[in-house]
């Protein structure tokens, strides 16, 4: 699907007053005089006009409609502006004409322009109409007369590594409080032949070309509901701060995409910055040591633990032999290592996490490791400290471990572990295991990662006998199109917050799946398998040397993070080799991932067909 609409489109635009929102129609293959136009009240339920509108030219003719598409129509005073393409004689003009009843709309000329266009409504500059108008970029022109325009110039581009780096056509405008609001469409290419996102941007009223910002993600992009049908945008209404967005589907349906409260959330959000995270100028803070044979090729994927004024790290370490062990090292300020030890602190010891040296199966190697224990994580739960991590024989899948050891033996370093069990269900390949740090209702919890999703369980007890084993009863899905489309796992164990749990998670792109960036969720308090808000865009992106010279370059991988003084530290393998740590103030991170990231899923959003075509 390309920017041009196809003739035989039935759908060509979408109208607002203060009370009702219009469809305007063309009933292609009726007759030549196929203009209709639809009106609701609610922006749902819509019903035919009494009238069919018709457009009247310069010379007194009646346009045919079937030739007709993209209308964009505003309100100036007391008269509505349309603005429309002509397709003729395998070329396409711009048009323009004045309506005071929506009905008859007198006098089209053309213009001297040549992409979609629409005028701000209700709003001069300087006593001159403003129009926003493209189909590859959005530009802005003036007009005093309708016949004559001046100072086009372009003032939005595609953005480079961003939703909107293709065409961006110009879908509807609004005037604000805030400034002049544009809609626009991005026709993204991909093998059924484009899918359409929806971007927005607030220019200044006072200097109509001057940008006041652009939104860093799509306002909407599709989703199940639409995905796989063939749509095209017509436009945007707002009523009582609700957005609604209108697609036509096949030349049958028209849906809106409804969002409450939108508006609102829309104009506030767009000015907070999306949080980062800012990675340490040391980094990497822990690196292999060639001596010791154990960790020699790398050390990475770090579980971290604050307890007695210290972060307490096992990491991820591989020798020459690449089965994996776990060393030692702590902390005092979460950013300098004041002690390592010479000697693993967790060795291999069950069949199912010993592979005795062999060559691995290809498929299961992670880290390239031959097999060992992977990407720890721990949790303290009273006086007992947890640790969850991937157990790989280097043969069959790998599977989640659990084993546990007292407070006391372990800020002693005595490594009294307790027998490791494996609670995840054979023959499937499962990880990224954390267990909250208390109950919830009066279960364990627990996340897990079967491809692609973020699995969760409640569990009784964590004794997980014999046949007993994680069910993945609740998860957390991949988003359609977004940084995070081809899998998702949990980082370091949940944090608790006033907010709600907050989740540092991995994930992979579908478009980049090269990549495993890392980004943040709110989960919540009582009710973990509900998502409240979740990043947008990623908190960290692997672009250092660290993260991309190693055993697979691109990759930020989380398994630990501290709180110290509320700053939130979250420690990282980079590129499968070193550990690395990234930090941001607590609070700052809570406001930007509320403020920036997705609103509450599902929450805000419904689509539903509003229109049928009765052929």
């Amino acid at each position: 699907m390309n920017n041009s609409i196809p003739l035989d489109n039935r759908d060509l635009g979408i109208l607002q007053d203060k009370k009702n929102i219009f469809i305007y129609l063309n009933l292609y293959g009726y007759s030549k005089e196929t203009l209709r136009l639809a009106q609701s009240r609610n922006g749902i339920k819509f019903k035919l006009y009494p009238n069919n509108p018709s457009i009247i030219t310069a010379k007194g003719k009646k346009e045919e409609s079937s030739r007709l598409n993209d209308f964009r129509i505003s309100k100036n005073k007391e008269e509505y502006f349309l603005t429309y393409i002509k397709n003729h004689n395998g070329k396409k003009d711009v048009f323009i004409a004045v309506s005071k009843d929506l009905v008859l709309w007198n006098k089209a000329s053309k213009l001297p322009l040549t992409e979609t266009a629409m005028m701000a409504p209700q709003f001069k500059h300087k006593n001159m109409y403003v129009f926003y108008l493209g189909e590859e970029t959005i530009k802005v022109s003036f007009s005093k007369d309708l016949k004559n325009f001046q100072n086009t110039r372009e003032v939005l581009k595609p953005k480079v590594r961003s939703f909107d780096s293709f065409p961006l056509k110009i879908l509807s405008v609004f005037n604000e409080k805030q400034g002049i609001l544009v809609f626009y469409s991005v026709n993204v290419p991909d093998r059924s032949g484009g899918r359409y996102l929806i971007g927005a941007a607030l220019f200044d009223k006072k200097y109509p070309e001057k940008l006041i910002w652009r939104n860093e993600e799509p306002v909407w992009e599709p989703k199940k509901e639409l995905k796989d049908k063939k749509i095209y945008p017509l436009g945007a209404a707002i009523l009582k701060n609700d957005l609604f967005l209108y697609f036509s589907s096949e030349q049958k349906f028209v849906y809106t995409v409804h969002f409450k409260n939108f508006i609102k959330e829309l104009l506030n959000k767009a000015s907070v910055k999306h949080p980062l995270l800012k990675k340490h100028f040391k980094n990497p803070i822990i690196k292999p040591v060639m001596e010791h044979f154990w960790e020699s090729q790398a050390t990475f994927n770090s579980a971290a633990l604050n307890d007695n004024g210290k972060v307490h790290f096992l990491y991820r370490a591989m020798g020459d032999n690449n089965i994996s062990v776990l060393g030692y090292a702590s902390s005092k300020d979460g950013l300098n290592i004041d002690e390592r030890l010479d000697q693993p602190a967790y060795l291999p010891s069950e069949p199912f996490e010993y592979s005795n040296g062999m060559e691995a199966v290809a498929n299961y190697m992670s880290g390239g490791g031959y097999g060992g224990c992977e990407d720890p994580r721990l949790t303290r739960i009273d006086d007992t400290i947890y640790m969850t991590y991937v157990a790989f024989n280097g043969f069959d899948p790998p599977r989640v471990a659990l084993t546990s050891i007292k407070r006391k033996d372990f800020l002693n370093k005595n490594w009294k572990w307790k027998k490791p069990k494996i609670i995840s269900k054979p023959g499937v390949v499962d990880k990224n295991a954390v267990l909250f740090p208390e109950k919830i209702n009066g279960k364990y919890t627990f996340l897990h990662r079967i491809f692609p999703n973020i699995l969760i369980d409640f569990v009784e007890d964590l004794d997980f006998k014999k046949g007993s084993y994680l069910k993945g009863e609740y998860k957390i899905e991949p988003t359609t199109d977004g940084w995070d489309s081809r899998k998702v796992g949990a980082g370091p164990p949940p944090i608790k917050t006033k907010e709600g749990w907050l989740l540092i998670y991995h994930a992979v792109d579908d478009k980049d799946d090269s990549k495993y960036k890392i980004g943040a969720m709110l989960l919540d308090l009582n009710d973990p398998t509900k998502v409240l808000y979740r990043t947008k865009r990623p908190i960290l992106e692997p672009t250092d040397k660290y993260e991309n010279e190693g055993y697979k370059a691109g990759v930020a991988y989380p398994c630990g993070a501290a709180l110290i003084k509320d700053i939130l530290y979250v420690y990282y393998g980079g590129a499968d080799k070193f550990l690395c740590v990234a930090s941001k103030d607590l609070d700052e991170l809570l406001t930007g991932l509320k403020k920036s990231g997705y609103l509450e899923l599902e929450k805000n959003f419904k689509t539903v067909p509003v229109y049928k075509h009765n052929d």
